[in-house]
């Protein structure tokens, strides 16, 4: 009865973490096709993808963006069908059959939470020719338990099994201002964007000094608990970085068209830098612990049955402590690079099947440790109503599947796209991706 009732305070409290809030820059049409955007995005379009495609002669000329919304919510544990599996049972039946499933499903990492939303600013995202000027509005998190810790609530202590209970938790908020440029060479196109990262707020774990296990020990001489952990929370107003991407396209060659860029290549933001928001927002008003650093550490020492009969035995055994940090150490956060390698075939002038593969070098914000293979297809048999539809297998979320559409009337488009994080079908996915985006066009005379 008590496991059925942590479970659904767990569910309903990560919930609500979670709708506080990848790639960073996206666009529907890039929503829709599943991330195989590579060698087929166009004009401002192209900016995080491949700068190179800005040298690409196409229909339209110009391109500004009005208004701009993206927001993606996804989790690597609990779909709605394993939600219905789980929630309101008793998990302790069957000597706990259906408990130990649900503690086998828990991933290696935890059970963790990614959500971001990017908001293309009005007016200032624009691109004309070969060059480009962007700036977004960036709000990432990453948040979740650690699987030790999550066993230790449903399990106990399992004897003689480390639990490692170490946080790994983010959330970052900044803009991101770019400018781009391409240009033919021979027969391949080249370009560049130079960005300045403008850090507006971050709290999170370092994860050079955030630590945590509990160990149980029963066997000769040596029957009790113990462990320690250490949280070191860093936190700032305002920081500012630089990072740069690359990108190299080919001509179209009987209908294809190869590519492959480098984005956010040396990208760092450095916090504790004096910007303009940090000069107006007052940290000690705004972040926690009067914007200040904060340590917490707890430790088990040898916690066995007869010790809790002794005098102040809970201060003795388990001593902890927080405390605020007056730090002024400056810290940095990469910016993590991604690497991308596209292909794309047109097949007659509407129908349109491109396919990326994918790889972050880290795992962290929008990066994933691992290979991500994108195929989309785009189909205008009407102009006014594109028919997009995209999947992918590996990254982060492991599987996706997205669609969208638009409307387009003269030199005005309004797109949209939805998908599915962790799983093909709305019961078994555990994530949901949205995108919409306004934006005017110029054709080229």
């Amino acid at each position: 009865m008590h496991t059925r009732v942590i479970v659904s305070y767990l569910l309903f409290g990560l919930a609500l973490v979670t709708t506080i809030d990848g790639q960073t820059r996206r666009d529907p049409r890039a929503v829709a096709m599943g991330g195989a955007y590579g060698s087929v995005s166009r004009g401002i379009f192209c900016i995080d993808y491949n700068p190179a495609n800005l040298a690409i002669e196409h229909q339209y000329k110009s391109y500004r963006i009005w208004t701009g919304l993206n927001m993606s919510l996804s989790s690597n544990f609990l779909s709605l069908n394993g939600y219905k599996k789980y929630n309101g049972k008793n998990l302790e039946a069957n000597d706990g059959a259906l408990k130990q499933e649900f503690l086998d499903e828990i991933p290696a990492d935890g059970w963790r939470f990614f959500t971001d939303t990017h908001i293309a600013l009005p007016f200032i995202n624009y691109s004309y020719d070969n060059k480009a000027i962007t700036s977004d509005l960036i709000a990432i998190g990453d948040l979740g338990l650690p699987r030790g810790l999550v066993r230790f609530i449903f399990n106990g202590n399992p004897i003689g099994e480390n639990l490692d209970i170490k946080f790994s938790e983010e959330f970052l908020l900044m803009s991101q201002w770019s400018y781009s440029m391409a240009f033919p060479v021979k027969d391949f196109l080249l370009g560049f964007t130079f960005k300045y990262l403008q850090g507006i707020g971050y709290i999170g774990l370092n994860p050079d000094s955030s630590y945590g296990y509990i160990n149980t020990y029963f066997e000769q001489g040596k029957d009790y608990i113990d462990g320690e952990a250490k949280y070191l929370f860093q936190q700032s107003l305002g920081g500012r970085g630089f990072a740069m991407d690359l990108g190299f396209s080919t001509k179209e060659i009987d209908g294809y068209r190869f590519g492959l860029s480098l984005t956010n290549l040396f990208g760092r933001i450095y916090w504790g830098k004096r910007t303009l928001f940090s000069r107006i927002a007052d940290p000690e008003k705004i972040l926690p612990w009067n914007g200040n650093y904060f340590q917490y550490e707890f430790q088990i020492n040898e916690a066995s049955f007869d010790k809790f009969f002794e005098e102040d035995a809970y201060k003795k055994i388990f001593p902890g402590k927080g405390k605020p940090i007056e730090d002024s150490t400056k810290f940095s956060i990469s910016y993590p690079t991604l690497a991308r390698f596209s292909v794309s075939k047109q097949f007659d002038e509407k129908t349109l099947v491109s396919s990326d593969f994918v790889t972050g070098f880290e795992n962290r914000l929008f990066s994933f440790g691992a290979w991500k293979w994108c195929l989309g297809a785009e189909i205008t048999r009407s102009p006014k109503w594109p028919v997009r539809v995209g999947v992918s297998l590996g990254g982060r979320d492991h599987r996706e599947l997205s669609f969208g559409s638009g409307y387009h009337t003269g030199f005005l488009h309004l797109d949209w796209a939805i998908g599915l994080n962790h799983g093909l079908w709305i019961t078994s996915a555990k994530g949901l991706n949205f995108s919409f985006s306004a934006y005017t066009t110029g054709k080229r005379k």
